[in-house]
């Protein structure tokens, strides 16, 4: 959903993995945007099927199968790869600007931070009045 929604980072991970899961995350964080990672944690108590075990069988990592994570369509395909393989890792990256970025008033820093001319927004005022 996240990809199809526009999410310019989305990841998975395996609490199995912690060193991995660790990475990915801080690769999340670093990550210019909104960064989305779903975490594959086995319920050790309600479900005994989808055990850390069966996990460890399943998953694989993306970075050691020279996967590009800049493609969305593979993307997509490999969001969906359930089953006897799960892909864990970024699977899909864009950088792009933020909002705040793309605002022109925010280009010299936040506006608490900025210099405010009162005769600019005298005639601002004048409008509403």
């Amino acid at each position: 959903v996240a990809l199809a929604l526009g999410g310019s980072f989305v990841a998975r991970g395996f609490a199995g993995d912690a060193e991995h899961l660790s990475g990915l995350i801080k690769v999340a964080i670093r990550h210019k945007g909104f960064a989305l990672i779903d975490v594959l944690q086995p319920c050790v108590v309600f479900n005994h099927k989808n055990t850390y075990a069966w996990y460890r069988e399943r998953v694989y990592k993306l970075e050691e199968s020279g996967y590009n994570p800049n493609d969305k369509l593979a993307a997509f395909e490999k969001a969906l790869e359930w089953g006897e393989r799960i892909p864990i890792g970024v699977i899909y990256k864009e950088d792009r600007a933020t909002f705040e970025e793309q605002l022109p008033a925010l280009s010299k820093g936040p506006l608490v931070g900025q210099d405010i001319d009162p005769r600019q927004v005298e005639g601002l005022l004048e409008e509403f009045l």
